[in-house]
């Protein structure tokens, strides 16, 4: 009998069997992928293992798993999306509780998924670095309650990373919200009571004000409407105290609607102080007091940030153990199996145009030098003649450095940004086969929705005028004088799940160029890899409209005024042209050859109108 192509196969197929029992639907079709974990109604997608087989892999695919099955059995999608409240908190709080639940029932039940799931856990919070976490500032609460949640329901110690985040904050959801704790076990046969439970936990936590509109108030009798329309005018300082014996259940129906977040819940804000915070917005002279956030871009003085102190240019080894680069680098292997003769052609189109330009030239009929062997036939001819030499002539050559600037935002997640690790993978073995170093970076942020940066700049008062309201995250995947050999793992990190978010493609851009324009070398290339606009929904909502676009067309006009950097852009399944004047669009990796060969040739092409009638420059 044959052994099978993919050791991997057999376990695959058992615990797909294992996975269908577990979720209770001997219809579901379960795959295995590079992509993120998740379900449908119909279908559930697990990490792919590779043909090695790894412990770590076994365990993170198991574990993950038991808690997809445990959710799909569990969970019902259509109450979630009743219940889940609509702030981006309050939000991560609801989901991580929930997600809690599901695996505890299953914990509670089945010990060998509590173990699976246990040791998903462990190696996830490992990752994120959780056993480092010495404070709260680093140490994630949405993570820190679902862990409390699971450890309350189940009474199993939680591995030693995970536990070090609960414990961080288990003193401040304890105080907080004890006496609502304490109901938890009697909640967790019923998601409709468990969601109840967990809005209140938001509450209690200081994140009433993210809860919007209570869910069940459509129930209520007729009778409490007037109660409830007496008490409006009272709570419009969006306290939620529970001090006040005039409150009633339901009593922020009216007002929760708006999702103003800055009547956060706080013990020591009084009335007076949360209207002013609420009116200040609104305000034009209240506005007028507010400094202006620095101005942050040599292309556009009028771009600015709320603050740039949480943003972070980070080493791609920073963002993952080497175990997992390396298990993740094994993901991208697979995806350029088919491929593998690519760089190969490529390199040899572009070796030969390098080479056209570092052509040799010759001084001849020298008396001194090296032997010219084309005039050898002379001196055969007659002897009389006189040995001919020639000497090489010293030649400038322009010295060439490429910048490989990759979007790692959210929208790229999937096929997309495998296609974008292709590029960077052939684009670096081409070029550094032809002499010329090559850089690899990418962009991203280190939140959805603001995170940290947004939040702060609530506890402000929501100041105006605001500029960009997220984080910002600039990874470094390749530096150009390191070979492609000694960092080949780190592209591995864009197939993570997690590192990819929003894009604020200027700041990224304007970054990458000033780190070009440094290098010493006398030709230098900026290539973008992008999926289409920048997508930041904090800036987005709080500035003007076009607000990021309208930056990246200066920042674009800025590079191709100063004209030390050529720009070309490459689309991922979408059209960039009407950023950059020299863009193509490659929908999918087999496209990869041809068009980058072409594009890639043009611009080393010595003749300048060539160059513009291949790359569609006017």
């Amino acid at each position: 009998m044959s052994k099978p192509d993919n050791p991997a196969d057999t376990f695959q197929k058992a615990l797909t069997e294992a996975t269908k029992v577990m979720a209770d639907n001997p219809e579901l079709s379960v795959t295995y992928s590079v992509d993120p974990p998740g379900f449908t109604p119909d279908t559930m997608r697990l990490p792919r293992i590779s043909r090695r087989m790894t412990q770590e892999e076994i365990s993170l695919t198991r574990g993950t798993a038991d808690s997809l099955a445990l959710r799909y059995k569990h969970h019902d999608a259509s109450l979630d999306a009743h219940y889940c409240p609509p702030g981006d908190m309050a939000r991560d709080l609801y989901l991580a509780m929930e997600n809690a639940r599901c695996e505890a029932i299953g914990a509670m039940n089945m010990p060998g998924a509590a173990s699976n799931i246990d040791a998903r856990i462990d190696m996830e919070a490992k990752k994120r670095g959780f056993s480092e976490v010495t404070d709260t500032t680093n140490a994630p609460l949405p993570e820190a309650a679902g862990y409390l949640i699971r450890h309350l329901a189940t009474g199993r110690d939680l591995p030693p990373a995970a536990r070090n985040v609960m414990e961080i904050w288990r003193g401040f959801i304890e105080e907080r919200a004890g006496e609502t704790l304490e109901g938890l076990n009697d909640k967790l046969s019923s998601q409709i009571e468990f969601a109840r439970f967990c809005r209140q936990v938001i509450d209690d936590l200081g994140y009433g004000d993210q809860l919007g509109q209570d869910p069940d108030s459509n129930d209520e009798t007729d009778e409490d409407q007037p109660e409830q329309e007496e008490t409006d005018e009272d709570d419009q300082d969006g306290s939620g105290q529970e001090a006040s014996d005039e409150r009633v259940d339901g009593h922020d129906e009216e007002t929760s609607t708006e999702e103003d977040p800055s009547s956060q819940k706080t013990q020591t804000t009084t009335d007076e102080t949360t209207d002013d915070i609420v009116d200040l917005p609104a305000d034009p002279e209240n506005d007028n007091l507010t400094e202006l956030p620095p101005a942050i871009s040599d292309a556009d003085p009028d771009y600015r940030a709320y603050t740039t102190e949480m943003d972070e240019v980070i080493n791609a080894d920073e963002l993952a153990e080497p175990a997992e680069l390396e298990r993740l680098r094994s993901y991208l292997d697979q995806q350029l199996e088919p491929y593998k003769g690519v760089a190969s052609r490529l390199a040899n189109k572009l070796q030969r145009k390098l080479q056209a330009q570092q052509s040799r030239t010759w001084e001849f009929d020298l008396e001194e030098g090296l032997l010219d062997a084309g005039r050898l036939a002379r001196v055969v001819a007659n002897p009389t003649t006189p040995l001919s030499f020639k000497v090489e002539k010293d030649m400038h050559f322009r010295d060439t450095v490429v910048t490989l600037l990759l979007d790692n935002s959210g929208s790229m997640r999937g096929r997309p940004i495998s296609i974008a690790a292709i590029c960077g993978e052939v684009l670096a073995q081409t070029l550094e086969r032809c002499q010329v170093k090559v850089e690899i970076l990418g962009f991203t942020t280190r939140a959805w929705k603001g995170g940290k940066c947004r939040e702060l700049w609530i506890r402000d008062g929501q100041p105006r005028p605001v500029g960009r309201l997220n984080e910002l995250r600039h990874i470094i995947y390749k530096p150009a004088d390191t070979p492609m050999r000694r960092i080949r793992n780190n592209l591995g990190l864009m197939m993570k799940e997690g590192v990819l978010k929003e894009n604020i493609d200027g700041e990224a851009l304007e970054w990458a160029h000033r780190r070009i324009a440094s290098r010493p070398e006398a030709r230098k290339i900026l290539m973008v890899i992008s999926d289409g606009a920048p997508v930041d929904d904090s800036t987005t909502t709080e500035n003007q409209e076009h607000y990021l676009d309208l930056h990246l067309h200066k920042v674009i006009a800025m590079i191709e005024r100063l004209n030390q950097v050529e720009l070309l852009a490459i689309g991922i399944g979408h059209d960039v042209g009407k950023f950059y004047k020299r863009a193509l669009t490659i929908n999918d990796a087999e496209q990869l050859a041809g068009a980058m060969t072409v594009q890639l040739a043009a611009l080393f092409d010595e003749d300048p109108r060539a160059r513009k009638r291949v790359l569609g420059v006017v």
